[in-house]
């Protein structure tokens, strides 16, 4: 496995970032020089660029399956424009990528070999960027994602209040860019092609009922536009555990295969 963290300059957000980059390294003598599938791995709320790979098995999963791994980091953003505060989804979609392909040549920028997936405030990034983006992935993974539109908004002087005012304002989110299913509605709406959508959630979730929220839209869509599935583990709760074997489930739901050309260690 080769393992590389980037110190870049986003100028979008006007400030140098940190990206962790996982590519499995070709048995020698390599005379190849194809493309990655390239896997967009976002963080939770109170995470950063390195927790995926300091809490689950990704880089193992990475080389199992032959695929490049990007993890970027977006602070306490949930991966959207802020009201006050950074422009992470437009880093996300109009800088990052071309960055880390012009840095890793061998990343594809084949729609279809472009996966987004993320956990918690990361599995809400995924859906926000992919559902208004379709051209650029061609498959979201979103483990214990809800809509944020679905959680009403209270000014009682909290944190949480404090929070969500840096991220959305204190105005009503339903019917705008940060509304999962008005995302959904308008991709679907819109005709072109669309990402799959796996989606999976741990029965003892505190936020279950949120997941369940999403599900229902999708499932309520007609012809199954976004080839939706859900999984719900039973027994499983908002744990690394969980989010660790949902990714290679996501992954193999895909109908990725196990890579054999690849260095084990």
């Amino acid at each position: 496995m080769a393992l590389m963290e980037a110190h870049v300059y986003s100028t979008i957000l006007g400030m140098d970032v940190q990206t962790t980059v996982i590519m499995p390294q070709e048995r020698q003598p390599y005379d190849g020089d194809g493309k990655l599938k390239t896997l967009w791995l976002l963080h939770g709320g109170s995470g950063d660029h390195s927790m995926w790979q300091r809490m689950s098995r990704i880089e193992q999963h990475a080389n199992r399956f032959g695929i490049a791994v990007v993890l970027p980091g977006a602070m306490h953003s949930c991966w959207t424009d802020m009201a006050h505060g950074g422009r992470y989804f437009t880093y996300m979609t109009e800088e990052l990528p071309g960055l880390m392909r012009q840095l890793f040549p061998r990343l594809s920028a084949e729609r279809e070999d472009n996966l987004i997936a993320g956990l918690s405030n990361g599995g809400y990034g995924c859906f926000r960027i992919g559902l208004a983006r379709p051209d650029l992935f061609g498959a979201i993974g979103a483990m214990s994602a809800g809509d944020k539109s679905d959680i009403a908004f209270v000014n009682d002087g909290s944190a949480r209040a404090y929070d969500r005012i840096l991220l959305f304002g204190e105005g009503d989110i339903r019917g705008t860019e940060n509304d999962l299913k008005w995302l959904g509605r308008r991709a679907v709406a819109a005709g072109g092609p669309l990402p799959r959508v796996y989606h999976a959630c741990g029965s003892e979730d505190p936020w279950l009922d949120l997941n369940h929220l999403m599900r229902d839209f999708f499932e309520g869509l007609e012809g199954n536009p976004f080839d939706y599935r859900y999984h719900e583990a039973e027994g499983h709760g908002h744990t690394w555990e969980f989010w660790d074997e949902e990714i290679v489930r996501f992954l193999q739901h895909l109908g990725l295969e196990t890579k054999s050309t690849y260095i084990d260690g």
